[in-house]
């Protein structure tokens, strides 16, 4: 199966005589534990980060910078070779060593210039910024040998206020700096570890046995990149990525992926100056979405065909990051607004959060049980409409089966963004865990709004829903 390949592995380059020379050398080198690499030609060197000299920020996080020198007889496999950094079993950066470095040709390399180029290589790329510790790997057809244990002291390290906003071309903004390492994702740089792949091979088999023959899909929101990156992002889109990844899986057959869906929609797919999708966008992908869980997509385009849309001005997540803030017109829908058919919601701000939507004039009967993210509250104008009652749980697609249990949904859905797919989901959720940490968490300030948002249900209507063991424990904590 092709889970099991090594993350830095390129599909489609060919197996080379010499790369395979130079991993059984460097397998080899490395196995001598007492032997310098300088004895057998082989010379490494990192300049960043470097404890004697000071930490060196980009916008994008903390670089990490160095040189590897091969022996020549095998500087044709210089191509070949990669530098990866993990600091999570489940994914690592992995990087080329594309970059030149004449200075190191000068004063290392014994050879004439043009000779000696093709034997070094430079790397530069950066890790997040408050990250305590990773490991520096080197990896070649398939086989990766540890270089280094790096070790960070981030308390002594000023990484200043790294801007989590990336200026693309024409006014679009993108996320940049995040822990999810949203740019080194488009870029193809990050990959999921065979840990990594296997951890969703065994969500998606765990998710299946929960459905126990409801009919169910995991929805993964396309990153705003992946969408409209070809057009307005300033770096250049790699050819693969996590994403990419996991639609190899042979279970990933249950997973909705609306790319081509948002693309259709050209500009209207994305808000310019946030990170998440349009109204429009979000109906492309309840579309997407119903016809996976078995419903007539052509009935529910007669649900929205009268839809009323208007322009509207807004900052978003990503403008307001900016000073001044940076703005976009976007068309939001004003002809339906699903808050007005809220029965229960327990207030509480992302993870653990809890609520119910009914609306009696919905297409199916039965209830839709949605694991979901940020990306699903804009699916909620069409998907209300769809089902007479969805019952939404903020975990990002991490299930919990208690409530599975409790619920007895009709449909079961999980949601989370593609920018997430380094985070493995569990179908171990315990949403009572959550909503107790989360209550722990919260300030004086952040108390009044979720008594804001919160809306009280009764116990019997709750208990009907299956619902009232988690409102309890939200009200224990509110109250």
């Amino acid at each position: 199966m092709r889970i099991f390949e090594n993350a830095c592995d390129d599909s489609e380059r060919k197996s080379k005589p010499l790369s395979l020379r130079l991993a059984r050398f460097v397998k080899r080198l490395l196995g001598q534990k007492s032997t310098a690499f300088s004895e057998f030609g082989v010379r490494w060197h990192l300049d960043f980060p470097d404890p004697r000299r000071p930490v060196w920020f980009l916008p994008g996080g903390r670089v990490v910078q160095g040189w590897i020198v091969l022996p020549e007889n095998l500087a044709e496999t210089l191509s070949d070779v990669r530098i990866v950094a993990q600091w999570q079993p489940e994914f690592e950066l992995c990087h080329p060593l594309d970059i030149d470095r004449p200075d190191v040709v000068e004063k290392i390399v014994s050879a004439p210039m043009e000779e000696a180029a093709q034997r070094v290589g430079g790397f530069r790329f950066t890790v997040p910024p408050m990250l305590a510790s990773f490991r520096l790997m080197l990896v070649l057809e398939g086989e990766s040998w540890l270089l280094r244990e790096i070790r960070l002291d981030i308390g002594n390290d000023d990484c200043g206020q790294q801007l989590k906003v990336l200026e693309g071309k024409q006014g679009w903004l993108f996320l940049d700096n995040d822990t999810n390492g949203s740019v080194d994702q488009f870029m193809g740089r990050m990959r999921l570890t065979k840990s990594g792949l296997e951890g969703w091979d065994d969500y998606l088999h765990q998710l299946e046995n929960v459905a126990d023959g409801l009919p169910w899909a995991l929805l993964v929101a396309p990153s705003k990149e992946s969408v409209m990156g070809a057009n307005y992002h300033p770096r250049q889109e790699g050819a693969s990525g996590p994403m990419h990844q996991l639609l190899t899986l042979d279970v990933s057959k249950d997973v909705v992926y609306p790319v081509d869906e948002l693309k259709a929609l050209g500009d209207r797919a994305f808000i310019p100056t946030d990170t998440h999708w349009t109204n429009e966008g979000a109906l492309a992908a309840t579309l997407a979405l119903v016809a996976k869980l078995g419903v007539d997509e052509n009935a529910c385009r007669e649900l929205f065909k009268n839809d009323r849309y208007k322009s509207k001005t807004m900052s978003g997540d990503l403008g307001n990051k900016l000073t001044p803030n940076k703005t976009s017109s976007v068309d939001v829908l004003v002809s339906f607004g699903y808050a007005r058919y809220k029965t229960y919601d327990n207030g509480l701000p992302n993870f653990g959060r809890l609520l119910v939507v009914e609306y009696p004039e919905a297409l199916m009967a039965g209830t839709c049980l949605i694991f979901g993210s940020s990306s699903s509250y804009s699916m909620f104008n069409y998907l209300c409409r769809v089902f007479q009652r969805i019952v939404f749980v903020h975990s990002a697609g991490n299930v919990d089966p208690d409530l599975v249990k409790a619920v007895a949904p009709a449909y079961l859905a999980t949601q989370t963004n593609a920018r997430f797919v380094v985070q493995i989901p569990t179908v171990a959720h315990s949403l009572d865990k959550v909503i107790h940490q989360k209550c722990a968490q919260l300030d004086e300030k952040a108390f009044e709004g979720v008594r804001e948002k919160r809306i009280i249900a009764s116990d019997e209507y709750l208990q009907t829903l299956g619902l009232l063991r988690w409102e309890q424990i939200a009200s224990s904590h509110l109250v």
